[in-house]
C-alpha cells in the first residue's frame, strides 16, 4: 500500500527551520499518523462506506484513513479513500452490511507502518525502520538538533541510537552524513514537504526557500527495488552534500537529477549485490538519460531532445530510475520515482495530479518540481512519484 502526506492537510506537522521539525514530520508519516479526530458517522450501502467528518479533515482521493471504534469491526484499520465530498468521505467496504456503524469512532492519516526504535533515547533523534518482513531491516538515523538541515545515515543495524553497524555512507566516505533540508533560515516560518511511503522505502520532498515554494529537492531511504531476488542489502539513502543554503545550482543527490557520467551522486547503498564491500556510492539515471540534470529538463535528454507532448501520440513519457553501483551495473530501481526525458518546462506544478496511461494505466502520478529556487529556474526539472502502487 501507498501512503502519500503533504504539508497541506489538516493537523499536518508544520516543517520549519528549527531544531526537531524535520522529526516531527517523518515520525508522524511512517510511525503514529496525524489529523486525529472523532467520526460523526458511518454509513455502509451497497458496499461502499460513507464516514463524515462534522468539521475540516485531512483526507483526499488516495489517502490512507485508519479507522478504530467501529462496529462492525471490518470497517476498522486502514482503508484506502475513494471520493471526498465536502466533510465526506467513502471508501470500499466489501462484504460489511447495509446500515450505520455504532460505537465511539475515531479516525486518522494511517502511518506508513514503520518502526520507532530507541524512543526518547536523544532529543531531536530519530531512527526509523520498515516493520515489513521482507525488507533489508535498514535503518534511517536522522539527527534533527540543528535548524536549517538535519543529518542521515543508514545503518544495516542500530544497537542504541548512537551506535550501529554498517553504516552507509560511512564516517570516511562522508563525515557526519549526508543533509536533509529544512529551510534556508533558522526560524519557524513554515516550509512545503511531501511524503510518500510503502512498507520498505519512502521518499521526501522539501522546499526550503521561501522566494519559490513551488521547487524543492527529493531524497529518499529504504529499499531500492532490486533486481536480486532476496537481495539483504538493498537499502540506499538519498542526500546533499551541503546545507542547500544557495538559490542557484544543482543539488545532485537529488533523486530527480540524473547523469550519464561518472559523477557522484550522494548517495548510498549498503553493499554490493554480493554482500561484499561495504557501503558503495551509487548512482541514478532513467532511459534517454543522455546528458546531465534534472529530470524534465532539455539537457536531462540532451542527444534526444523529445518534446512535450511528444509529436506522434501527444504524450508524457515515464521512466523508472535505475540505480548503478559501480561496475556492478544497475541494482534496481529507486522504488516510486520515475524520470522523463522530455523538455517540459513549467507544463506542471508541485502537486499536480497526472493519470496513467499505457503500461501505466489505472495508476497516479503527483508532479513535484525539482532545482532551483532561485533565478536559474530555467534549469529547474520535473519529477514523478507513482502514488497507487505497487512500488515493487
Amino acid at each position: 500500500m501507498i501512503f502519500t502526506f503533504d504539508s497541506s492537510q489538516v493537523g499536518a506537522p508544520v516543517l520549519s527551520g528549527s531544531a526537531g521539525a524535520l522529526r516531527a514530520v517523518i515520525k508522524a508519516c511512517l510511525v503514529d499518523g496525524f489529523g486525529a479526530g472523532p467520526v460523526a458517522s458511518i454509513t455502509v450501502a451497497a458496499g461502499v462506506a460513507t464516514v463524515a467528518f462534522s468539521g475540516s479533515h485531512p483526507y483526499r482521493v488516495g489517502s490512507v484513513i485508519q479507522i478504530a471504534g467501529a462496529t462492525p469491526s471490518a470497517l476498522n484499520g486502514n482503508k484506502r479513500t475513494s471520493t471526498v465530498v465536502g466533510s465526506s468521505i467513502t471508501f470500499p467496504a466489501p462484504g460489511v452490511p447495509d446500515g450505520a456503524a455504532t460505537g465511539t469512532i475515531t479516525a486518522k492519516m494511517a502511518p506508513a507502518g514503520w518502526v520507532e526504535l530507541f524512543p526518547g533515547a536523544l532529543a531531536n533523534v530519530l531512527a526509523v525502520k520498515p516493520s515489513a518482513a521482507e525488507a533489508s531491516g535498514s535503518v534511517l538515523r536522522l539527527d534533527d538538533t540543528g535548524t536549517t538541515t538535519a543529518r542521515v545515515v543508514g545503518y544495516e543495524f542500530l544497537s542504541a541510537i548512537s551506535t550501529g553497524d554498517g553504516a552507509f555512507p560511512t564516517e570516511a566516505q562522508f563525515p557526519g552524513g549526508l543533509y536533509w533540508p529544512k529551510s534556508n533560515v533558522a526560524s519557524t516560518a513554515a516550509r512545503p514537504w511531501w511524503v510518500f511511503a510503502d512498507e520498505r522505502s519512502f521518499l521526501i520532498w522539501t522546499a526550503p526557500h521561501a522566494s519559490n515554494p513551488a521547487h524543492g529537492t527529493l531524497f529518499g531511504f529504504g529499499d531500492v527495488a532490486s533486481d536480486k531476488s532476496g537481495d539483504a542489502y538493498c537499502g540506499a539513502l538519498f542526500g546533499s552534500d551541503s546545507t542547500i543554503s544557495s538559490t542557484g545550482g544543482y543539488v545532485v543527490g537529488c533523486i530527480g537529477w540524473a547523469s550519464n557520467s561518472a559523477t557522484p551522486q550522494h548517495a548510498y547503498i549498503a553493499r554490493l549485490h554480493s554482500g561484499l564491500g561495504g557501503a558503495q556510492l551509487i548512482k541514478k539515471g532513467g532511459p534517454y538519460n543522455s546528458g546531465a540534470g534534472y529530470s524534465g529538463t532539455a539537457s536531462y535528454g540532451s542527444t534526444y531532445g523529445i518534446p512535450y507532448p511528444n509529436g506522434a501520440d501527444n504524450s508524457l513519457r515515464l521512466g523508472p530510475v535505475d540505480v548503478f553501483v559501480g561496475a556492478s551495473g544497475i541494482r534496481g530501481r529507486v522504488a516510486g520515482a520515475f524520470h522523463t526525458p522530455q523538455a517540459v518546462g513549467d507544463a506542471f506544478s508541485t502537486g499536480a495530479i497526472v493519470d496513467g496511461y499505457g503500461d501505466y494505466a489505472g495508476r497516479m502520478f503527483v508532479a513535484l518540481r525539482v532545482g532551483p529556487a532561485g533565478s536559474q529556474l530555467s534549469s529547474a526539472g520535473t519529477v514523478f512519484v507513482d502514488t497507487t502502487g505497487p512500488w515493487r
